[in-house]
């Protein structure tokens, strides 16, 4: 896990480039603290930094260069199934100098070519520079969870592992806003799609590699997840594949950290780890004092009691100044939802125990339909589509799981939202532009097409929340040198769960039930009667409290106003909101407020 900044192709004077690599090499240099090197060459130069987590030797280090000196490898990620590609090559005579993860995907390139990246299980971004076959190339892995950015520079490219890298290569007057992203942002509430807050900064999409030519990248698709299969559920088998894919997520030469929420993902994985017969490991999770109604911490000491599990606590009461600039600069961009911030927080007390691994449970409601909001997509995928009276069984299920608040609530969503063409937003008064529409990722079009709730689910990996999940999660834990580590997303597992059956993924009323088949006979009973709750989101704190003098002097400085939004009128109701206790517009507002604060600090 790592970082790197590779510029390709670029007309910039060679002793300039050379003399900004060597101040990049001594800053921002989070990703990769253990080592920094440099290579420069005709049409290239690189910089990696190394965070040292499998083979720790100083053979290892990156760019990776092959034994006729031709070949350049950049690589930022894991690869967990290294081990299986490594004996595969040795059968086929290739023999290895290290035990890196990294030169396997170097002789896996050489033996295989293009396509060997259809071999790898795991998270990546990798660049590969072939002066053999004069040709650069680069690959992103399959759910995007490792980061590669890109950007014209001096009629060449720059590609990075952060935003923030391109950002001080380029020229400060070549730094501009991204209207439409920004657009998109306020109206659709989601973080979807390949361009960044910047103007002409872009994202490399997931699941796709890219062959740069000149200035400019071809890309195409090497892989697609299939939801059309639809055979039936056998728990044997799920476990069996949860177990040896998690088991090679486990793999590493330094001990390993876990979150623990109390909820069903991140607790089954502990539990099931546990079986591995781990060194060193330690759990940790966030509690809130003042804010019990996420915290599950009741759940969480059942669970430390029944396993015996190393644990820490760390109480997010106290106020933290400045804590979204901090988070704003850590990830370049605004974001969507401010529970990212006490998981920063986290990081900072797992890196301050000397951890370098963090296991985590995310991906596991957008897989499994575990989200509140999947409970009428699936009704109608399986009920109400083929006129078939909803189960009572069923539905009375649902309701304990959930609440008769939130099933109500999620029955008024599906009628407004599911036939809906356009998503709506409340907060069109404030804009100072047209305002747009964006496809509603309910639309009733979705359904019925064959496989509706499964394409529904695929919409949620792959559009409408994994993506800034998986952002934020590897900006934060590398902000603090940490590798982030997600084995509910492994495309194979996935592969297995999207072949299933759509009748049990909530089946007999219970959410996410093929995970619930493993974690029965692992977490404590407390775990199976008690309700779903969110992820723990402080923002009415935030809004409201923390940040209520610094909002307002945003909103009312003529250094603030944008071309987006009318400050005064948002600031107008947003104190009319605080006086009268109304929360119904605070995620508008931390959007807002996000929004201002990137502004100033990147000076845009």
């Amino acid at each position: 896990m790592c970082g790197f900044v590779a510029v390709i192709n670029s007309k910039e004077n060679s002793e300039k480039l050379r003399k900004s690599f060597f101040k990049l090499k001594s800053i921002n240099n989070h990703r990769g603290p253990d080592d920094v090197k440099i290579i420069h060459k005709k049409n290239y130069s690189l910089l990696f930094r190394r965070l040292e987590i499998i083979d720790l030797h100083k053979r290892s280090a990156q760019p990776f260069t092959d034994q006729t000196g031709k070949i350049h490898l950049l690589f930022n990620g894991e690869i967990y199934n290294y081990l299986e590609l490594k004996n595969e090559l040795k059968s086929l005579n290739i023999n290895f100098k290290t035990k890196s993860d990294t030169e396997v995907i170097m002789q896996s390139y050489k033996f295989w070519g293009e396509n060997f990246v259809k071999k790898l299980r795991g998270m990546f971004s990798i660049i590969i520079l072939d002066n053999f076959k004069n040709r650069f190339l680069c690959f992103r892995d399959r759910l995007g969870q490792k980061p590669l950015y890109y950007s014209k520079y001096k009629n060449g490219l720059i590609l990075s592992s952060e935003i923030k890298d391109i950002i001080y290569l380029k020229e400060k007057n070549q730094l501009n806003e991204n209207k439409k992203k920004i657009i998109k942002y306020l109206n659709a509430g989601h973080d979807s799609g390949d361009e960044t807050f910047f103007e002409n900064i872009y994202s490399f999409p997931s699941s796709s590699m890219g062959i740069i030519k000149n200035n400019t990248i071809s890309i195409k698709k090497y892989w697609n997840l299939n939801i059309h299969k639809n055979k039936k559920f056998n728990n044997i088998e799920f476990e069996n594949i949860f177990s040896d894919n998690l088991k090679i997520h486990l793999r590493s030469d330094v001990p390993i950290a876990f979150t623990l929420s109390g909820g069903l993902d991140s607790s089954t994985i502990l539990s099931k780890s546990l079986e591995n017969n781990l060194k060193d490991h330690k759990a940790y999770s966030l509690y809130s004092n003042k804010d019990k109604k996420f915290y599950e911490k009741k759940y969480i000491q059942d669970f430390i009691y029944k396993n015996s599990v190393k644990h820490a606590f760390l109480n997010i009461d106290s106020n933290k100044n400045n804590l979204i600039e901090e988070f704003i600069k850590i990830v370049d961009e605004p974001s969507i939802s401010s529970s990212f911030l006490p998981q920063l927080l986290l990081r900072k007390k797992i890196k301050k125990d000397g951890f370098k691994v963090l296991v985590t449970g995310e991906g596991g409601d957008e897989a499994m339909g575990g989200y509140n909001r999947m409970i009428f997509p699936y009704l109608y995928t399986l009920f109400i589509k083929k006129n078939k009276k909803i189960p009572k069984k069923i539905k009375e299920k649902l309701i304990q799981n959930s609440s008769i608040h939130i099933f109500q609530q999620n029955y008024f969503d599906y009628k407004n939202k599911l036939y809906d063409k356009f998503r709506e937003d409340n907060s069109a008064s404030y804009f100072l532009y047209k305002k747009e529409t964006y496809k509603n990722f309910y639309n009733i079009k979705n359904f019925d097409k064959k496989s509706g709730f499964k394409y529904l689910l695929k919409n949620h990996l792959f559009e409408r929340d994994l993506p800034h999940i998986l952002k934020i999660e590897d900006r934060i834990s590398m902000s603090q040198s940490i590798e982030n580590r997600t084995p509910l997303i492994d495309h194979i597992l996935l592969e297995y769960i999207f072949s299933i059956d759509e009748k049990y993924f909530i089946f007999d009323g219970e959410s996410k039930y093929m995970l619930r088949t493993i974690a029965k006979s692992k977490l404590p009973i407390s775990f199976f009667q008690k309700q779903k709750v969110g992820r723990p989101s402080p923002i009415t704190k935030y809004i409201f409290k923390d940040y209520y003098e610094k909002f307002s002097d945003y909103l009312n400085s003529n250094h603030y106003k944008t071309d987006f939004f009318s400050n005064d009128l948002i600031y107008k109701e947003y104190i009319k909101d605080k006086i009268n206790n109304n929360f119904s517009n605070v995620q508008f507002y931390f959007k807002v407020l996000n929004l201002l604060i990137w502004k100033s600090e990147f000076r845009i």
